[in-house]
């Protein structure tokens, strides 16, 4: 990443970002009348490559695993529970920062996000 400034009071940082891909594939399948369940797995490539890797944008690529329920309450009213477990790869880092920062080596190694969701739907 490199900063440069014309003027004190602004700034350009550019972080070699490149461009992503995403596939992600899904089900539902109806276990009962009043039962639906989710299931879910999605890629997506990494915007930076390791060489470019900063600590203040620590991506790499992502796999996503997702399941989730939903229950018919009645006619009007579902209630749904859903999770997602995201691993966000190790992200290493082998930057050199400057001759005052020196180089920055490491990894966010577990790099993972869990995320637990609930929804109703009411219907009027």
């Amino acid at each position: 990443m490199s900063i440069e400034s014309d003027s004190p009071t602004s700034l350009t940082a550019d972080a070699k970002l490149r461009d992503t891909w995403h596939a992600a594939i899904g089900a539902r399948y109806r276990l009962a009348p009043a039962w639906l369940l989710s299931l879910g797995f999605a890629y997506d490539s990494s915007a930076v490559g390791d060489a470019d890797r900063m600590p203040a944008l620590p991506v790499d690529r992502q796999l996503r695993y997702a399941v989730g329920i939903q229950y018919d309450w009645n006619r009007d009213v579902t209630w749904g529970l859903a999770y997602e477990f995201a691993d966000l790869g190790n992200a290493p880092i082998n930057v050199r920062r400057g001759p005052l920062a020196g180089r920055l080596i490491g990894d966010y190694s577990p790099n993972h996000i869990q995320f637990v969701a609930t929804n109703l739907i009411w219907r009027f």
